[in-house]
């Protein structure tokens, strides 16, 4: 398994280094071997870019790229080629910093004029940079983000499995900055242009029909995305952005819902999150936080978020502040920075929020909708389910979005103006049988180490 990745490195070195390859504006690259030894991002130099290196490259510019040994779980290994990308982005203050995505690509040629593209934003929802799905997909890591792995295989069915390649991004950026979307989502579109431009991607640049994907946590870089695509990347070629349990739609609503209850160790993840890119979030933190809460945000730092929701559960963290924090005017203008809903997507969008979520209410996913709908959005789908919940819906609802990007990838027109359904269950469906017979097989034969996709 090494050495065929070896070989594909150094296929991939004199691609991207031959007079003839594609001309992009990214500079031209040697791809690095597979490394030697898995070790957490803590500890590897490849995610640690000099400041001035970082500072002199253009958004979504790649810094460095080696190919890696992809595995589920750190010992599943998978049949497909794939690398990581060390590319520059920008913060929420406008600053240059660097992060990294996950190329994932079918084995085999692509078709003529190029493969489709699918960023998959997992649901990261951590502090320490193990947890990132860059180091969650590499053989012999340790499997401590166990959820990420189980929602790698979305992905790896959904997109590879189609014969697509599959970017997927550390979108939380370098110091791990969880629910400042707008950092999540600039890095996210960094992702795919730093993809686009790395010809072992086999893509046609910025023509590349692109889509986004996330559920819950992944929701935050992804819904944010196509608000802000068509200012911050307008010559990317996106079709569709498909989103579910949406995380940003009122946020302070969640935290207020989750905290002192089974979820509460999603609030702390949050703030924290927040607080590693607001300065104004840390100080109020800070100055207002007494001692059990800063204790307990202390061991959200070390964990994973499964283990994270596990910690305490049912703490009422916001009691812990000296007076109400989300009543304070610099957590309110950071809330406002990042709140969803701010602009209309220019592409066709796929909202799907199970009814009785009971971790994100949907009533924020309602509001964002309603906003969409008045500001014209070009086409807005919008799947309410009765019969689910947060877990649950992240599966029962998953054919639906699956088939509608794989519509707007093969270039079916969405339908115009906001439709909005409410089903009872969406596993009555025709179509989620289908799909369903159509992921698992292959999920099933990567897990076995088959090659898919080709």
């Amino acid at each position: 398994m090494r050495n065929r990745h070896l070989a594909a490195c150094v296929a991939a070195a004199a691609l991207l280094l031959l007079p003839g390859a594609p001309a992009f504006s990214q500079p031209p690259i040697a791809v690095e071997p597979v490394p030697t030894l898995t070790v957490p991002p803590e500890f590897d130099d490849f995610y640690k870019p000099a400041a001035g290196v970082v500072a002199a490259a253009e958004p979504g510019q790649i810094l460095r790229a080696r190919a890696i040994a992809p595995a589920l779980f750190g010992f599943v290994h998978l049949n497909i080629d794939a690398w990581q990308l060390l590319y520059r982005t920008t913060d929420s203050h406008g600053e240059p910093v660097a992060t990294v995505t996950t190329v994932l690509v079918p084995r085999g040629p692509a078709p003529e004029g190029g493969r489709k593209l699918l960023s998959y934003q997992i649901a990261e929802d951590s502090l320490p940079q193990y947890c990132a799905p860059s180091y969650v997909l590499q053989s012999g890591a340790i499997p401590a983000n166990f959820v990420g792995g189980i929602e790698s295989l979305i992905p790896l069915a959904a997109g590879v499995g189609q014969g697509w390649t599959v970017s997927i991004p550390d979108w939380e950026g370098p110091n791990l900055a969880f629910a400042a979307s707008r950092l999540n989502a600039q890095a996210t579109l960094d992702g795919i242009r730093a993809v686009e431009s790395f010809s072992p991607a086999q893509l046609s640049g910025p023509d590349t029909p692109t889509a986004l994907w996330g559920y819950s946590g992944g929701t935050v870089p992804s819904a944010f995305a196509g608000e802000i695509a068509e200012s911050y990347a307008p010559e990317l070629n996106i079709v569709g952005v498909a989103v579910g349990g949406v995380a940003g739609g009122t946020l302070p609503l969640a935290l207020r819902h989750n905290s002192g209850g089974l979820y509460s160790g999603l609030v702390t993840v949050a703030i924290e999150g927040l607080a590693n890119e607001y300065p104004e979030v840390r100080k109020v933190l800070e100055d207002n936080l007494d001692t059990a809460g800063k204790l307990l945000l202390g061991t959200k730092k070390l964990f994973c978020q499964s283990v994270n929701t596990a910690i305490l559960p049912f703490f009422d963290y916001l009691a812990h502040f000296r007076g109400d924090p989300l009543q304070n005017p610099d957590i309110q203008r950071v809330l406002a920075d990042i709140a969803l809903g701010q602009r209309v997507p220019s592409m066709p969008v796929y909202f799907y929020h199970a009814q009785y979520d009971e971790i994100l209410p949907n009533v924020g996913t309602d509001q964002v909708i309603d906003g969409y709908c008045r500001g014209n959005a070009p086409s807005v789908t919008y799947v309410r389910e009765l019969l689910a919940e947060h877990i649950s819906g992240a599966i029962t609802s998953l054919p639906g979005a699956f088939n509608w990007l794989r519509d707007r990838l093969d270039g079916v027109a969405a339908t115009p103006g906001c439709t909005t359904t409410n089903p009872i269950s969406t596993l009555t469906e025709p179509e989620t049988l289908q799909a369903i017979l159509e992921l698992v097989p292959l999920d099933i034969r990567a897990l076995l180490g088959q090659a898919i996709g080709a």
